[in-house]
């Protein structure tokens, strides 16, 4: 396998821990992100990596510039970025401690809080791809994946929800402009309650939750040069079995990534067929 530099949002915990212990032990070279420098300090412990392979690098993806700079400084440790993770995000439970009896109710939304939530789920990961997306394409390969979120979450889920579908709708886009260039962008989705902050506090039992590894062959697989040309698709981990080809395993484990796959189309004038073309 070849070792890709990889720049991983959102690494100190639960599904991004998950992610970044997989590419560690796949041989990569990793640039650890979140805004606990102690934590992602204890992720490379864990996976024995040296500082010739692991970097934890602290940013707060709230904060307006820190997406630019994050993207400068982690194209300064190993070289040019070969893949970015967007896993850095907010959850419900910044909004209700019992998200899941209780929910966040939109008119209860103000300036601030959509803000934030906008800011660290939507615009933070799409202003990253924008920095690092130029010079995969100049080398011919590379991947930008997003941890967004289950489609029926994005309804019942106010400001989570919508920003989260928001990046997915940018993945879309992304995997749009970016066809032929060996560049690829897809969504990566649990699909079920995982071990998680988000899930720590409101009383699902352990054994009711996925357990975070559930990242593990889906984002090696993405990360990999197995999933050449596999584009615009949105990842199950839930549906991943470790069994399969990965080709096969893929395929039965993605959808069509928002919105691409679902509802009617719009009908456009022909002088703009070419514009709005799937192919």
């Amino acid at each position: 396998m070849v070792s890709r530099v990889v720049l991983l949002t959102g690494a100190a915990r639960g599904l991004g821990k998950a992610m970044a212990l997989a590419l560690l032990g796949d041989g990569h070279r990793v640039i650890l992100s979140a805004t606990d420098r102690a934590a992602l300090n204890d992720v490379i412990s864990e996976s024995g990596a040296g500082p010739d392979r692991a970097v934890a690098m602290p940013a707060d993806l709230s904060a307006e510039g820190a997406a630019e700079k994050l993207a400068d400084d982690a194209s300064s440790v190993f070289g040019p970025i070969d893949a970015l993770v967007n896993n850095a995000g907010i959850g419900p439970d910044r909004l209700t401690s019992d998200y899941l009896n209780r929910p966040f109710n939109f008119w209860d939304a103000h300036l601030a809080l959509a803000r934030t939530f906008y800011f660290v789920n939507a615009l933070s990961p799409t202003l990253l791809a924008a920095r690092l997306a130029p010079t995969m394409v100049e080398r011919g390969w590379g991947r930008i994946v997003g941890n967004t979120t289950s489609l029926d979450t994005m309804l019942r889920m106010s400001l989570y929800g919508g920003s989260k579908a928001g990046q997915e709708a940018e993945i879309a886009a992304m995997a749009y402009n970016l066809a032929g260039t060996g560049v690829t962008a897809n969504a990566i989705i649990p699909g079920g309650a995982t071990a998680s902050r988000m899930t720590d506090n409101v009383g699902l039992p352990r054994e009711d939750v996925f357990p975070a590894s559930i990242m593990a062959g889906p984002i090696r697989f993405l990360i990999s040069d197995a999933s050449n040309g596999f584009s615009g698709r949105r990842m199950l981990a839930i549906r991943w079995k470790d069994d399969l080809p990965v080709d096969e395993a893929a395929a039965k484990a993605s959808d069509a990534i928002a919105w691409t796959g679902f509802g009617a189309q719009g009908v456009h004038p022909k002088s703009t067929a070419t514009m709005f073309r799937r192919d």
